[in-house]
């Protein structure tokens, strides 16, 4: 067999073997950034939740939960006992006061 030809093949396996590999880093990047954004999305809400909680109730468990179920985001709270449980945050109450916020990620 001609040694151009099996050059030939060897080059070209070697080019597709680079496209399909471009091609699958590319797309994985593409889905690592897109839940990448969808996690700082859910810590950006949070933050805004907390400002909104600090700014406009009297940091009480019942005006607490009162300001977060009329959020959008209410089916993803999680109240257990003395705390609140948001995406990224936990919010801790002692005899019903706010007491702490802590990072759950």
């Amino acid at each position: 067999m001609n040694k151009w030809k099996i050059g030939f093949w060897i080059c070209f396996v070697l080019l597709l073997t680079t496209i399909v590999f471009g091609l699958y880093t590319i797309l994985d990047q593409g889905v690592s950034l897109t839940y990448m954004r969808q996690g700082c999305q859910w810590i950006e809400d949070d933050f805004k939740q907390v400002i909104k909680i600090v700014n406009e109730t009297d940091l009480t468990k019942e005006k607490i939960k009162e300001v977060l179920t009329a959020d959008k985001r209410a089916e993803y709270l999680n109240v257990k006992g003395d705390t609140i449980e948001l995406a990224t945050m936990t919010l801790i109450f002692k005899n019903d006061k706010l007491n702490k916020i802590e990072r759950t990620w």
